[in-house]
């Protein structure tokens, strides 16, 4: 390989079929904190404005 020394050849990441395969995504987790977050914000917000209209009006 002309331009490359032996070093950089040697750190080169594996390229085609002797490249790492990806490993597998799981869904479940990521997509149940994707709504999860939003949703407890949600009812805490909410929360704070249903004890803050009660008080008004006592």
């Amino acid at each position: 390989m002309i331009g490359r020394s032996a070093e950089e050849v040697d750190h080169a990441p594996p390229r085609g079929r002797y490249a790492p395969v990806p490993a597998p995504q799981t869904i479940a987790p990521n997509s149940a904190l994707r709504w999860a977050a939003p949703a407890a914000a949600l009812v805490v917000a909410s929360a704070i404005v249903v004890g803050r209209a009660l008080r008004r009006r006592r």
